[in-house]
């Protein structure tokens, strides 16, 4: 049942030109808790007596509230979602999935660099965020919202995704090789 619908919302058309920037992002944070569910975190990365899974955003997030309105309280297994929000001198400590959008460019690489090793699922909308380090890119293709996974970058943060959200990719990086998804 989970696969069907994780199909039927990444394969909706989302023409792009017909949407605002707040369905857009709408449309993201589903992505977002999607990728929660199909990913798997190392057992020592959650707090056991804390069941918050917590998305992480900048504080200067232009789109801080679709994202909030959209995913905060939401249930991902026996967890509950809280979006918290870090300013530029706070770190990613305590995240779970951790968000930068194009706007968040300025300083995603040294962001990513901070995060490396630690099991933390990056997802970013840059051009160069899977070369950077990042795990999950989202991006337009054709007008729909399509993403691409970096392997290795799952890898070193001891993440395991899902073979069934890997298919879903438009691309999956493995090393610096890139092979289309569905």
């Amino acid at each position: 049942m989970l696969i069907v619908l994780v199909i039927l919302v990444l394969q909706a058309p989302q023409p792009a030109c017909a949407q605002t920037a707040v369905d857009e992002y709408k449309v993201k944070a589903a992505f977002l808790f999607h990728f929660a569910q199909l990913v798997d975190w190392p057992s020592g990365a959650f707090n056991p007596g804390n069941q918050s899974f917590n998305l992480c955003i900048f504080d200067d997030e232009p789109h801080r509230q679709e994202l909030q309105g959209t995913l905060e309280g939401k249930p991902i297994g026996a967890r509950v979602v809280h979006v918290l929000l870090l300013n530029q001198m706070q770190p990613a400590q305590g995240c779970s999935i951790l968000f930068l959008s194009r706007d968040g460019g300025r300083h995603q690489a040294e962001v990513l660099r901070s995060l490396r090793g630690q099991p933390v699922l990056t997802v970013g909308e840059a051009d160069n965020f899977l070369s950077e380090g990042g795990i999950i890119r989202l991006h337009l293709e054709q007008g729909k919202i399509r993403f691409d996974i970096n392997v290795d970058a799952a890898d070193s943060s001891h993440l395991k995704i899902s073979s069934r959200l890997l298919l879903l990719a438009s691309s999956v990086t493995l090393g610096s090789q890139a092979k289309g998804g569905l």
